[in-house]
């Protein structure tokens, strides 16, 4: 009970701290947008995260509030997309797991369809909910609300990850860093 009460207060600074300690998203977006294909390698999501975050520390655009995400799908259906590149709209399997970053309640990731900067609940919205129901996969319903909630997530500390370094600060559920899941 104390680790998941501790964990709901990790989660919640993540998404509410002040203006204070926040990332430059403008220029961050920027970086984004303009190196969207060029720093883009198809199947290695962490290495194009790696790649962002070293490069925006070149140009030393403030990545305070912002954290390197885990996320790792459930069983055999593994993580996967529904506004991927190329797969717009489809199911597309991402791996067993998907690295995306989060800078102040904003995702970044190289394998959308588009260069699109969302919320956090956007972005699971339009990238791992289905985008109708039923939906099935191999026959099994992939739901909007039982899928990805029950998906693990392992935030990475930021700096250490610029370095190659995955260093755990929190493992959690989905659904406990979306707002207001349903």
């Amino acid at each position: 009970m104390k680790f998941k009460f501790t964990f709901i207060l990790v989660i919640c600074s993540f998404l509410f701290t002040s203006k204070a300690f926040t990332a430059d998203t403008k220029a961050l977006t920027s970086l984004y947008k303009s190196g969207y294909n060029s720093m883009y390698q198809p199947r290695y999501c962490g290495r194009n995260i790696e790649g962002f975050l070293k490069e925006a520390k070149k140009r030393n655009i403030d990545l305070s509030n912002s954290y390197v995400l885990n996320i790792e799908g459930g069983g055999f259906l593994e993580t996967s997309g529904f506004y991927t590149r190329g797969k717009k709209g489809e199911r597309a399997n991402l791996g067993y797991f998907h690295i995306i970053l989060l800078a102040d309640d904003m995702i970044y990731d190289f394998d959308m369809d588009s260069p699109k900067v969302l919320t956090l609940n956007n972005y699971v919205d339009l990238q791992f909910r289905p985008p109708f129901e039923p939906f099935k996969v191999f026959g099994i319903d992939y739901t909007k609300n039982g899928n990805p909630g029950s998906w693990s997530v392992e935030v990475f500390d930021l700096q250490d990850y610029a370095r190659g370094i995955e260093t755990t600060l929190h493992k959690g559920r989905l659904k406990d860093f979306i707002k207001n899941y349903k």
